[in-house]
């Protein structure tokens, strides 16, 4: 799954004490380039940018301690690995994972902010899901770095880690599935009514709804990533096309 995000990230660092200054908003982009920052990236991302409509968005504030405070918004393409087992009926978790590329744990640590680290602007909500939480945590590791093209080492790398908890919401699954599929058993209930001499109407109205069923299914099925396991929704068509079937049985009998 590819879960697009936007957020703002803050990175205080830095100490220009020697200096005396009072605090200050630096919004020039020229003296951005001229500071340094931690060269941090996403490792789970597809794919990320900088939003630069109208201009280049982020602030930089230095205190009067010498701390300098760097904010700027940025989109981001992540994976998400989806556990469909008990699809359209389950609760998934994203991971946001941020890592320095070059500097080891010894060079450069970094640290989730002690109050509320991670907010969100509940005005914004995907259009499937139900964001249930937001929680953070480290994921600090050994990875491997390249150094030349040819050779490469391992390293303990300071990780910061991100949790976005989703629920999926069922509104759309109760409209397009189950409320139908429930529908179209109910009007295989007519060959009760049907004269049991009438074999071709009831055949004819049997096969119909069985050829129905398995098409929705199928449509259903079509829209999700090829898994090797069964989910919840194929469970659910599966005994329905079952029972339809012994319903057809038992009629003839």
């Amino acid at each position: 799954m590819k879960h697009n995000q936007t957020g703002h990230i803050l990175i205080n660092g830095g100490n220009f004490s020697i200096f005396q200054i009072t605090r200050s908003k630096v919004p020039d982009k020229n003296v951005l380039d001229k500071i340094w920052t931690p060269d941090l990236y996403f490792a789970n991302a597809r794919s990320s940018y900088f939003h630069e409509v109208t201009v280049h968005n982020f602030n930089m504030y230095i205190s009067k301690e010498g701390r300098i405070s760097y904010g700027t918004r940025v989109t981001l393409n992540l994976a998400c690995n989806l556990n469909l087992k008990n699809y359209p009926l389950d609760s998934q978790i994203c991971y946001v994972k941020i890592i320095s590329y070059a500097h080891v744990q010894h060079e450069m640590m970094v640290r989730w902010f002690p109050n509320e680290p991670i907010r969100y602007n509940p005005d914004i909500k995907p259009p499937e899901f139900e964001i249930k939480s937001f929680d953070q945590g480290y994921c600090n590791g050994t990875f491997h770095y390249t150094l030349t093209h040819n050779s490469s080492r391992i390293g303990n790398f300071s990780c910061l880690l991100g949790m976005i908890r989703l629920k999926r919401e069922i509104g759309f699954h109760l409209v397009q599935s189950y409320i139908p599929t429930g529908l179209i058993v109910a009007i295989s209930w007519v060959s009760f009514w049907i004269d049991r001499r009438a074999v071709p109407a009831r055949v004819s109205l049997s096969f119909t709804t069985l050829l129905t069923l398995s098409t929705q299914g199928n449509g259903i099925r079509y829209q999700l990533p090829a898994v090797s396991y069964a989910k919840s929704i194929d469970l659910f068509f599966g005994s329905r096309i079952f029972k339809n079937f012994n319903f057809f049985q038992f009629i003839n009998f």
